[in-house]
């Protein structure tokens, strides 16, 4: 009898094992990718997208697939108002840029900026991705 519980209660236990496995596995699988030229930005302060253009004076953040990474960072140079542009590292398909400006903007001359450059996409910290039209 205590053979026939212990025979129980371990293929109870190991039907548990793999049915949580299996989940966790599911759940891990499931990864998206950006449009490429998507604009990611992370910084706590973005939570107020509104708040957030207006008062910085530097913007970094990355840029999925930039494609022709000079023409992108000459036309963001290229505006009167920023002061200077910084590649920073590229990280898998993320290259991060950094924007310094002269005075700070607001959100739509920023989305302005980056539509100019060719992106057309952004994803500021865990909200959805939007078109820059939408921000």
């Amino acid at each position: 009898m205590n053979a026939i519980k212990i025979l129980s209660l371990s293929l109870f236990l190991t039907g548990a094992a793999i049915n949580t496995q299996a989940k966790t596995e599911y759940v891990t699988s499931v990864f998206g990718e950006y449009p490429a030229k998507t604009v990611c930005i992370k910084h706590p302060a973005a939570d107020n997208v509104n708040a957030y253009f207006s008062e910085a004076t530097v913007i970094s953040f990355e840029i999925f697939k930039i494609g022709d990474k000079a023409a992108f960072i000459t036309s963001l140079q290229s505006n009167a108002d920023v002061e200077s542009v910084t590649e920073g590292a590229l990280t898998g398909d993320f290259q991060m840029i950094t924007i310094t400006m002269k005075t700070a903007q607001n959100k739509a001359w920023f989305a302005a900026l980056l539509k100019k450059a060719g992106s057309r996409d952004i994803r500021i910290n865990h909200m959805e991705l939007k078109s820059l039209d939408e921000l």
